[in-house]
């Protein structure tokens, strides 16, 4: 399983690509609902629509669970706020 510091790099990473993305599309980042496996983990990006922690529009809410759970997820290893730019 990635470090910490590890998962914080990437999930920032990710998280500026779904910021691209969306800009390009015109889709709010707010109703991202998004899971993605990597390092060991089973992620989830959630924004505002999804997560109370996402305070903004532009927040996302990081949930990292171990990869390969079955039955029951259970509570997150990690959970950490990217804090996106106001406009």
């Amino acid at each position: 399983m990635k470090t910490l510091e590890e998962l914080q790099a990437f999930c920032e990473g990710y998280a500026q690509g779904l910021v691209n993305e969306r800009a390009f599309y015109g889709t709010p980042l707010s109703n991202c609902d998004d899971w993605v496996i990597w390092g060991g983990y089973d992620i989830n990006f959630a924004g505002a629509e999804y997560s109370q922690h996402a305070e903004t529009d532009t927040d996302l809410r990081v949930d990292a669970y171990k990869a390969g759970w079955v039955d029951n997820i259970g509570e997150p290893i990690h959970s950490f706020t990217i804090k996106g730019e106001s406009k």
